[in-house]
Protein backbone atom coordinates (compact mmCIF):
# COMPACT_ATOMS: atom_id res chain seq x y z
CA UNK A 1 0.00 0.00 0.00
CA UNK A 2 2.76 2.49 0.90
CA UNK A 3 5.52 2.41 -1.72
CA UNK A 4 7.24 5.68 -0.77
CA UNK A 5 7.46 6.55 2.92
CA UNK A 6 9.07 9.79 4.05
CA UNK A 7 10.44 9.93 7.60
CA UNK A 8 11.58 13.43 8.61
CA UNK A 9 14.13 13.27 11.43
CA UNK A 10 15.83 15.77 13.64
CA UNK A 11 19.20 14.96 15.17
CA UNK A 12 17.84 13.38 18.36
CA UNK A 13 17.47 9.69 19.20
CA UNK A 14 13.70 9.81 19.80
CA UNK A 15 12.59 8.36 16.46
CA UNK A 16 12.80 4.60 17.09
CA UNK A 17 9.03 4.08 16.88
CA UNK A 18 8.77 6.04 13.62
CA UNK A 19 11.66 4.07 12.10
CA UNK A 20 10.16 0.76 13.24
CA UNK A 21 6.76 1.63 11.75
CA UNK A 22 8.33 2.78 8.49
CA UNK A 23 10.22 -0.51 8.22
CA UNK A 24 7.09 -2.56 8.94
CA UNK A 25 4.96 -0.73 6.37
CA UNK A 26 7.69 -0.70 3.71
CA UNK A 27 8.24 -4.46 4.08
CA UNK A 28 4.50 -5.15 3.75
CA UNK A 29 4.31 -3.41 0.38
CA UNK A 30 7.88 -3.81 -0.89
CA UNK A 31 8.21 -0.05 -0.52
CA UNK A 32 11.11 2.24 0.26
CA UNK A 33 11.81 4.65 3.09
CA UNK A 34 13.41 8.06 2.72
CA UNK A 35 15.08 9.40 5.85
CA UNK A 36 14.92 13.18 5.53
CA UNK A 37 16.48 16.07 7.41
CA UNK A 38 16.23 19.80 6.86
CA UNK A 39 19.08 22.00 8.01
CA UNK A 40 17.23 25.12 9.07
CA UNK A 41 18.67 28.17 7.35
CA UNK A 42 19.22 31.44 9.12
CA UNK A 43 17.11 34.21 7.58
CA UNK A 44 19.26 36.91 6.02
CA UNK A 45 22.31 34.71 5.48
CA UNK A 46 22.87 33.08 2.14
CA UNK A 47 24.35 29.63 1.75
CA UNK A 48 27.40 31.24 0.12
CA UNK A 49 28.00 33.56 3.09
CA UNK A 50 28.07 30.70 5.55
CA UNK A 51 29.14 27.87 3.26
CA UNK A 52 31.45 26.14 5.78
CA UNK A 53 28.88 26.50 8.57
CA UNK A 54 26.12 24.85 6.52
CA UNK A 55 28.55 22.22 5.17
CA UNK A 56 29.36 21.12 8.74
CA UNK A 57 25.66 20.90 9.60
CA UNK A 58 24.93 18.91 6.44
CA UNK A 59 27.78 16.51 7.22
CA UNK A 60 26.46 15.98 10.76
CA UNK A 61 22.94 15.38 9.42
CA UNK A 62 24.12 12.86 6.81
CA UNK A 63 26.05 10.94 9.47
CA UNK A 64 22.98 10.88 11.74
CA UNK A 65 20.69 9.66 8.95
CA UNK A 66 23.10 6.88 8.07
CA UNK A 67 23.18 5.80 11.70
CA UNK A 68 19.35 5.75 11.74
CA UNK A 69 19.36 3.79 8.49
CA UNK A 70 21.23 0.91 10.14
CA UNK A 71 17.98 -0.51 11.50
CA UNK A 72 16.46 -0.44 8.01
CA UNK A 73 19.51 -2.12 6.49
CA UNK A 74 19.36 -4.86 9.13
CA UNK A 75 15.77 -5.59 8.11
CA UNK A 76 16.44 -5.50 4.37
CA UNK A 77 14.33 -2.38 3.81
CA UNK A 78 15.17 -0.27 0.78
CA UNK A 79 15.99 3.27 1.79
CA UNK A 80 17.56 6.58 0.81
CA UNK A 81 18.69 9.56 2.81
CA UNK A 82 18.27 13.19 1.90
CA UNK A 83 19.47 16.40 3.56
CA UNK A 84 18.33 19.81 2.32
CA UNK A 85 18.70 23.40 3.46
CA UNK A 86 15.66 25.57 4.15
CA UNK A 87 12.61 25.85 6.36
CA UNK A 88 11.67 22.49 7.90
CA UNK A 89 7.90 22.33 7.41
CA UNK A 90 7.96 23.85 3.93
CA UNK A 91 10.86 21.72 2.65
CA UNK A 92 9.38 18.52 4.10
CA UNK A 93 6.01 19.05 2.41
CA UNK A 94 7.68 20.08 -0.84
CA UNK A 95 9.98 17.05 -0.86
CA UNK A 96 7.07 14.71 -0.10
CA UNK A 97 5.26 16.20 -3.09
CA UNK A 98 8.35 15.95 -5.33
CA UNK A 99 8.97 12.26 -4.64
CA UNK A 100 5.29 11.32 -4.66
CA UNK A 101 5.37 10.12 -1.06
CA UNK A 102 2.42 7.94 -0.09
CA UNK A 103 2.94 8.52 3.63
CA UNK A 104 4.88 10.74 6.02
CA UNK A 105 5.71 9.24 9.41
CA UNK A 106 6.52 11.79 12.09
CA UNK A 107 7.53 11.62 15.71
CA UNK A 108 5.03 13.77 17.60
CA UNK A 109 5.73 15.46 20.91
CA UNK A 110 3.91 13.93 23.85
CA UNK A 111 0.61 15.59 24.72
CA UNK A 112 0.75 17.53 27.96
CA UNK A 113 -2.76 18.08 29.39
CA UNK A 114 -1.53 20.94 31.55
CA UNK A 115 -0.31 22.76 28.39
CA UNK A 116 -2.63 21.57 25.57
CA UNK A 117 -1.85 24.47 23.25
CA UNK A 118 1.91 23.79 23.18
CA UNK A 119 1.60 20.99 20.61
CA UNK A 120 -0.03 23.36 18.11
CA UNK A 121 3.33 24.88 17.31
CA UNK A 122 5.17 21.59 16.89
CA UNK A 123 6.90 20.67 13.67
CA UNK A 124 4.70 17.58 13.33
CA UNK A 125 1.59 19.79 13.48
CA UNK A 126 2.97 22.18 10.83
CA UNK A 127 4.02 19.37 8.50
CA UNK A 128 0.69 17.64 9.02
CA UNK A 129 -1.14 20.75 7.82
CA UNK A 130 1.05 21.20 4.75
CA UNK A 131 1.51 17.55 3.78
CA UNK A 132 0.33 16.42 0.34
CA UNK A 133 -0.28 12.87 1.59
CA UNK A 134 -1.42 11.03 4.74
CA UNK A 135 0.61 11.60 7.90
CA UNK A 136 1.12 9.08 10.67
CA UNK A 137 2.11 10.52 14.04
CA UNK A 138 4.12 8.28 16.34
CA UNK A 139 4.43 8.94 20.05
Amino acid sequence: MFKSILVPLDLTAKHQSALAMAATLAKQSNGAVVLFHVVETIPGLTEQEEKSFYARLEHTAHAHLEKCAASLVAQGVRHNTKVVLGRRAYETAAYARNIGADLIILTAPPFQPEHPIDALGSMSWKIGLAAPCPVLLMK
